[in-house]
């Protein structure tokens, strides 16, 4: 099997659930392989599909080190950020979801992770207004859409003013 061949089977074998077999082939891709980020990350996800997040940040930052296109950019910080979560790297992983939604904005997928790590915190307060403004902002049904602009109304009246000090 040729290596043009090889990432995409080891995208596969991933995706079916033979962790072991994925990692051997994308190991051996990086002896050869000039991109390396996309590589990193999809050992990355191997290691994390597979519940061993310790390994899955390592190669997430490793991935980040390098050359990555803009989705995989996104995904890699995603997965380091929520991967920071899953292993009790609160104060690390908030920084780097509040990054993450600076920089993209528009991915909603941020806010629910973003604000599962405030509950970490017992910030119930973030984690609140994150999941308001996600529902007033991404509507998940057309009986809540019908109400955006009343609730943003009435989510905007209930925050406390903000002082200028």
């Amino acid at each position: 099997m040729t290596d043009a061949h090889l990432l995409p089977y080891a995208i596969v074998l991933r995706k079916n659930k033979h962790y072991s077999e994925s990692r051997k082939r994308l190991f051996s891709l990086l002896t050869t392989a000039v991109d390396k980020g996309p590589i990193y990350l999809h050992i990355a996800w191997s290691y994390d599909n597979q519940g061993r997040e310790q390994q899955a940040l390592d190669f997430y930052q490793q991935a980040l080190g390098e050359t990555l296109c803009a989705e995989d950019e996104f995904e890699a910080a995603f997965g380091l950020a929520c991967t920071a979560r899953c292993l009790g790297k609160f104060t690390e992983a908030l920084q780097l979801f509040e990054r993450l939604l600076s920089h993209y904005p528009a991915r909603s997928e941020i806010i629910p992770f973003y604000a599962l790590c405030a509950l970490d915190i017992q910030d119930t307060t973030l984690a609140s207004r994150l999941l308001m403004e996600l529902v007033i902002t991404h509507p998940p049904t057309e009986a809540i859409t019908v109400y955006q602009s009343t609730l943003k109304g009435y989510w905007q009246h209930s925050l406390p003013e903000q002082s200028g000090d």
